[in-house]
């Protein structure tokens, strides 16, 4: 796949696998809230931005592709202006689903230790009384 052919548009599948590889990056990194927001906030925006940037950046992506960093194909998820409000409302939606399954996890390993603390706690009184 040419740089030119990706920034056409991405096969559905494609786009699906490289929404979940992004926004995973975005919650294991920890800046989860904070990329929301942003993408929240230059929704309106996004075919406007993504148009600009596609002429002013073309020349670096290119340049990226060449020395072998695949950016383009995240531009690609943008480039369209029929995908590029529904792609950032598919991303904004996994990264939220990545988060809440991230805190119900950590929920239940504090559930854990509190559970095991009691218990040893509780065996310690018994032994006493």
């Amino acid at each position: 796949m040419t740089y030119l052919e990706s920034i056409a548009g991405l096969p559905p599948e494609r786009e699906k696998e490289i929404i979940e590889k992004l926004a995973r990056r975005i919650v294991d990194s920890g800046l989860g809230t904070m990329a929301v927001m942003t993408l929240q906030s230059i929704a309106p925006l996004s075919f406007a931005g993504t148009q600009v940037g596609m002429v002013v950046g073309s020349p670096m992506l290119m340049a990226l592709d060449l020395l072998g960093v695949k950016v383009y194909e995240y531009a690609g998820l943008f480039s369209e202006s029929t995908h590029s409000r529904e792609n950032m409302e598919r991303l904004i939606s996994r990264i939220e689903e990545l988060m809440k399954a991230e805190q119900e996890a950590k929920k239940k390993e504090r559930e854990a230790m509190e559970s095991e603390r009691r218990t040893w706690l509780s065996r310690l009184k018994d032994f006493f009384v």
